[in-house]
C-alpha cells in the first residue's frame, strides 16, 4: 500500500485528464497512488483513465466503474470509504499539479501530526495559481483573489469555507472523523474543513501547488467574489441543514456554549423574514468581510 492516495472522482472529463495524470506522474514523491471512481461519464473518460492504467499499472490502486450519477460529494466520499492509505488527497480533473505538490503537503501535515499525534485530525490545505481554460494565468494566488482569511476560527468554518478539495491532504484520523459525508452536507471538501477545525487542526500552506482551471464547466469557481444576492437565502438554508446534520452527529461532543452557537445556525431554516434577520444578529452568525454581512442581513 502507497503511503499517499490520491483520490479523483471523474465526469466527463476528456478534455482535461491527460494534463492532470501528466503532472501526477511528475510528483517529486514517488509513494503514491490513484484510487478513480467514474461518476457515469458519457465520453472518453473511461478509455483515458484505462489507457493510463496500462502505462502505469503500479499507480493505479482502483477505479470504480458502478455507473452511478452520485454528484462529487458523494462520489468523492465513496473514494474516501474506500481508501486504505494514511494520508489521502483530493483531486480534480480538470486542474494541473505542480511537481512537488505531494511532497510538500505531505511534509507540512506529518510535522503538525508529530506535534499533535496521529489520532487527531489534521488538514492541511495550499493556496493555488489560477489559470484560464488555455491556462493564461489569472492570479497567482486563489486566497488574494477572493479575499480570504484562511486563519480563521472554528465557528467561521460553519459559515465559510476558505479550504479547496483539490488543494488539500488530510490523515487516516480525519478521514474516520469525518466520512461518510451526511447526505445534507455542502460539499465533501468543506464538511472535512469544517470537521477538523472543530475536532483537530486545519493548516493553511501559503504556497500554491496546483493550477486551478478555470471553465464554463467548474463546479465550483474562482471567479465569484461574492454570492449572487438571488442566491443568499438558499445558502443560509444549506449553511443552516449542514449545521443540523453536524448537531446530529457531533452534538454530544460539544460544549454547551459550541452546541448553543451550532443549533442557532441550524434553526435559521425554520424562520423567515426579519424573525431570520434577528436571529442572525442575535447569534452573530456572520461571514468573513463587512458586504458579506451586508448581503446577508439584505437578502437572507
Amino acid at each position: 500500500m502507497a503511503q499517499v492516495q490520491i483520490l479523483l472522482s471523474t465526469w466527463n472529463g476528456e478534455a482535461w485528464l491527460a494534463e492532470l495524470l501528466a503532472s501526477l506522474n511528475r510528483q517529486s514523491f514517488a509513494d503514491w497512488e490513484l484510487l478513480v471512481r467514474d461518476d457515469g461519464s458519457q465520453d472518453q473518460t473511461l478509455k483515458i483513465i484505462l489507457e493510463w492504467q496500462r502505462a502505469y499499472p503500479y499507480h493505479l490502486a482502483k477505479f470504480i466503474t458502478d455507473g452511478e450519477h452520485l454528484g462529487s460529494t458523494q462520489s468523492f466520499s465513496k473514494l474516501v470509504e474506500q481508501s486504505t492509505a494514511p494520508y489521502l488527497m483530493f483531486c480534480d480533473q480538470d486542474d494541473i499539479w505542480f511537481p512537488e505538490k505531494v511532497e510538500f503537503s505531505l511534509a507540512a501535515l506529518q510535522k503538525i501530526e508529530n506535534e499533535r499525534g496521529f489520532c487527531t485530525p489534521i488538514l492541511v490545505h495550499t493556496d493555488m495559481a489560477v489559470v484560464d481554460e488555455a491556462k493564461q494565468l489569472a492570479a497567482i494566488s486563489f486566497w488574494t483573489m477572493r479575499s480570504f482569511d484562511v486563519e480563521q476560527s472554528k465557528q467561521a468554518y460553519l459559515l465559510t469555507n476558505v479550504v479547496s478539495g483539490c488543494a488539500s491532504i488530510f490523515n487516516r484520523a480525519a478521514a474516520e472523523r469525518a466520512f461518510p459525508v451526511p447526505y445534507r452536507a455542502m460539499q465533501h471538501d468543506r464538511w472535512l474543513a469544517l470537521v477538523c477545525a472543530w475536532f483537530g487542526q486545519v493548516y493553511a500552506l501559503p504556497q500554491p501547488l496546483l493550477f486551478y482551471r478555470q471553465h464554463a464547466n467548474n463546479q465550483v469557481g474562482a471567479e465569484l467574489q461574492s454570492i449572487p444576492s438571488t442566491e443568499i437565502a438558499s445558502r443560509v438554508e444549506a449553511w443552516s441543514q449542514q449545521a443540523e446534520v453536524f448537531l446530529q452527529r457531533y452534538g454530544d461532543e460539544l460544549t454547551r456554549a459550541d452546541y448553543r452557537l451550532v443549533a442557532a445556525l441550524a434553526g435559521l431554516q425554520y424562520l423567515k423574514g426579519w424573525e431570520r434577520r434577528r436571529h442572525i444578529l442575535q447569534h452573530r452568525l456572520f461571514k468573513q468581510g463587512i458586504l458579506a454581512n451586508i448581503a446577508l442581513l439584505l437578502f437572507a
